[in-house]
């Protein structure tokens, strides 16, 4: 009986048995050797062919080998590589041969077939995720046209191989993903064991899986199974913390906090932590992972430097105020309203409220704009018009900015523009990225009464073309016009004093 003929002779009873057993041999089977054992079995006894053959992609996209039955070495290497389907094609369909030597193949694939003493032959596309992964083929000596029966098997074969190889790879995929997880942790961990800073890494219910050897030294931890973190945080910081940490869940969103945490030794330490959330791969809370700073003395030098900052406040209004009393002792003869008790107490005033602008900001810096709204006696939008990008001035140039635009205010009032209802003031300021400025001052008057020339240089011209040109390194130029002063001041960066 011809193998052709086996075949025909099979019930559908025992196809369908023979499928089951493949099924069942490929739920089983522990390895790819399994798979490829199962196949060639199934390939030969419902097939009835002796020989057989399963091919796979390679990862250059090459057709091999991986498994066969009957066939010599040669033979494989003569055809290796060989195959009507690309990587990735979808909707392949078997490709049945009844005589190679009927075909258009190459004479020197013609002859290599024969001599392998084979006739007629079959390729049944492998698929996995409806792309074609590789092939099986049947082989037969005589001539033969495969049956719908015989390629309605087949195809049923390929499709459980083509299932098998799919959890298979997808099996090697989670495994190696897992693996590579591993790795990256265990990596983490070396990294993170001797890091100069405190690391951990909490699960979702706030237990320690993780702390490096700096964190286990400062809580005197032995037994992260047994250990509470939340323990050691000091009773008055620790509802900011816990709140902290959860809305960092909630919003999956860093957190960064401050707090006391008490040491090893029972002594507490402000430990500034950094933290985020960590997430699975499908989006689920799994823990946190942070970082912890012991900032302690930081915080001590930061709260010891306000100490001398509140210190340095308090002395400065002191000393405005004794000259304050000195002043009016010294001009205790002259009358409440004379000019030069006003100039003087207006200077003073001046002074006071860039004081009290630079003692906000901790004797850092001070706005440009709140300079010169606190210098303009309360015209500022309403006869002083302000404007200009945000600028921060050094203490000392706030200081000499603040006496300037006193002066040239009270000149406005006196003689300027503003001594009628009518008139206004522009201030601007504009910054500029030129090598030789950086800041350019203008004040400009628009009176609606003829502004009459100062005939003699007072204590005001000097002190803002001085003490601006100096403090600045700036060009100041005061042109005196019948609308009102227009007073500019070019300052250059490179060379601006520090504070």
């Amino acid at each position: 009986m011809s193998a052709s003929e086996s075949v025909l002779v099979r019930t559908d009873g025992e196809d369908t048995a023979a499928l089951l057993r493949l099924t069942d041999r490929l739920y089983r089977a522990e390895a790819l050797d399994d798979v490829y054992e199962a196949a060639l079995d199934a390939i030969g006894d419902m097939l009835g062919c002796r020989r057989a053959s399963i091919l796979l992609f390679d990862t250059h996209g090459e057709m091999r080998f991986v498994a066969w039955r009957g066939l010599s070495e040669s033979y494989r290497k003569a055809v290796d590589g060989h195959t009507p389907w690309k990587p990735g094609d979808r909707n392949a369909v078997p490709i049945f041969v009844p005589d190679i030597a009927e075909t258009d193949e190459a004479d020197w694939l013609k002859r290599t077939i024969k001599s392998e003493g084979i006739t007629a032959l079959g390729f049944i596309p492998l698929m996995a995720k409806g792309e074609v992964v590789g092939k099986f083929m049947t082989y037969l000596p005589d001539p033969h046209g495969f049956t719908q029966h015989e390629r309605d098997l087949a195809v049923a074969i390929a499709r459980q191989v083509g299932f098998s190889l799919e959890r298979y790879r997808a099996e090697q995929a989670r495994s190696a993903a897992e693996q590579q997880i591993r790795e990256s942790e265990d990596r983490f961990r070396r990294m993170s064991e001797d890091a100069p800073i405190m690391i951990w890494i909490a699960d979702s219910t706030g237990r320690c899986l993780h702390l490096n050897q700096m964190l286990r030294s400062f809580w005197g931890v032995e037994d992260l199974g047994s250990f509470d973190w939340s323990h050691t945080i000091h009773p008055e910081d620790r509802s900011g913390i816990i709140k902290a940490m959860q809305a960092a869940v909630t919003e999956n969103s860093s957190a960064h906090v401050k707090g006391r945490y008490r040491r090893s030794d029972g002594t507490y330490r402000v430990l500034e932590t950094v933290a985020r959330p960590h997430l699975n791969e499908g989006g689920g809370f799994d823990g946190m992972i942070g970082v912890n700073v012991d900032v302690t003395e930081r915080e001590e030098a930061d709260l010891h430097k306000q100490l001398l900052i509140n210190e340095l406040n308090h002395r400065v209004k002191n000393t405005l105020a004794v000259v304050q009393s000195v002043a009016r002792q010294t001009f205790k003869g002259l009358a409440t309203g004379e000019p030069k008790v006003k100039a003087f107490e207006g200077r003073l005033s001046a002074l006071a409220q860039a004081h009290n602008l630079l003692a906000a900001e901790s004797w850092q810096s001070a706005s440009l704009e709140e300079v010169a709204r606190k210098s303009v006696n309360g015209d500022a939008d309403i006869r002083v018009r302000i404007s200009g990008p945000l600028v921060q001035l050094a203490p000392k140039q706030a200081v000499t900015t603040a006496m300037a635009l006193h002066e040239l205010y009270t000149n406005a009032v006196k003689y300027g523009s503003l001594r009628s209802t009518g008139g206004s003031v522009d201030f601007s300021w504009e910054t500029t990225d030129q090598p030789d400025r950086w800041l350019t001052l203008r004040w400009s008057e628009h009176g609606i009464e003829p502004v009459p020339k100062p005939t003699r240089r007072g204590f005001g011209s000097t002190m803002i073309e001085k003490a601006l040109g100096a403090e600045f390194n700036a060009d100041v130029r005061m042109d005196y016009r019948p609308e009102g002063l227009q007073c500019t001041v070019i300052a250059r960066q490179h060379e601006t004093p520090a504070a």
